[in-house]
């Protein structure tokens, strides 16, 4: 019980909010007013101060289901306004007693408490794989995703290209390997590129990078 009063004052602490300075005055009036609900007269129904005022004196007046009603008024207009958020952080630590589990599971999504920890016993084997599975991450596999998803070779990356350029590859993929390669030192290359200029709608010699970089031999 200790601990609970003590979450709650930090909470209630940390939640706190100042309005405008200049406004002391009406805070003063609904503070002191014999009669608050005369005091929530002077405020412009629709404002975001007579929500907020309204909402307080309802949650002092323990008619917290009211509170509600009037929150999805609120929000619908304004959002989610630090004031909102004090009056949500209000309700959820008066509320406590009614349903604990609500306003707990509340304070946890406000403070981000996660509770995943899980105990460790010595000793004891473990139940979960302790490697990949080869036939999902293998190269057959990765590449026939990637040819799946791609007319082209986007699916893989410039460090593929070195073992791409050994494989067998139909015009178009061949085509855009040859618009990625930046060396010249592949065995096959000279027939990758003749293949290319002889397949329909091939550029001339010269429109591709790699043509500039080829070797006398």
């Amino acid at each position: 019980m200790k601990r609970l009063a003590a979450l709650v004052a930090g909470f209630a602490i940390a939640l706190a909010t100042g309005l405008d300075a200049n406004e002391i005055g009406y805070i003063e009036d609904f503070a002191l007013a014999k009669d608050r609900t005369e005091a929530l007269k002077r405020l412009i129904p629709g404002s975001e101060e007579y929500y907020y005022y309204n909402c307080l004196h309802l949650q002092n007046t323990e008619k917290f289901d009211q509170v509600e009603e009037l929150l999805a008024a609120w929000i619908k207009r304004y959002n989610y306004t630090p004031l909102v958020r004090q009056i949500q952080n209000r309700q959820a630590l008066l509320t406590y007693e009614r349903n604990p589990e609500q306003s707990l599971e509340f304070i946890r999504r406000q403070l981000g408490i996660e509770f995943n920890h899980q105990r460790e016993t010595l000793g004891e084997k473990p139940n979960l794989p302790t490697q990949l599975d080869q036939n999902l991450i293998s190269r057959e596999r990765l590449t026939q995703i990637a040819k799946q998803n791609h007319k082209d070779l986007s699916g893989f990356t410039d460090a593929a290209l070195d073992w791409l350029v050994a494989t067998e590859l139909d015009p178009d993929r061949r085509r855009h390997l040859l618009q990625r390669l930046q060396r010249p030192d592949y065995p096959n290359l000279a027939k990758l590129v003749v293949d290319d200029l002889n397949h329909q709608y091939s550029q001339p010699f010269g429109s591709m990078t790699i043509h500039q970089q080829l070797l006398t031999e």
